[in-house]
């Protein structure tokens, strides 16, 4: 595929930890580019390896983001730099989906995911 297209191909299953359906508010950010200023989404599929995003404007597949978000049993906010590792545009309209993968969390970070979706998956 030609650098730039986005796919609207079925993605192939390529993750390896337990994820779990997630629908919460998170912040993201160019890494590299100004202004330094947050857009918001709602992140889905949460695993220890990264999250989904849909926004209404494409993101560059290897995009490194800064993201901040929240787990609801938790106050502290999660900060992480990821990297926008796969996209497709939505059927309809003009919303693209965006896979992210964690290229930099802190362990105590990881563990908060890890504890959460652990919690959701097993209940």
């Amino acid at each position: 595929m030609e650098a730039g297209r986005i796919s609207t191909q079925p993605l192939v299953e390529r993750r390896q930890q337990w994820r779990l359906n997630f629908t919460e508010p998170v912040q993201y950010r160019d890494l590299f580019k100004a202004p330094r200023v947050y857009s918001g989404s709602l992140a889905r599929d949460l695993s220890t390896g990264g999250l989904q995003i849909t926004t209404a404007v494409p993101l560059a597949k290897d995009d490194r983001l800064v993201l901040l978000l929240s787990l609801p049993d938790s106050l502290r906010e999660i900060r992480a730099i990821a990297r926008v590792a796969w996209q497709r545009k939505r059927p309809f309209g003009s919303a693209c989906e965006h896979g992210l993968q964690f290229i930099e969390i802190t362990s105590e970070d990881r563990d908060s995911i890890a504890g959460f979706v652990e919690r959701g998956v097993v209940s």
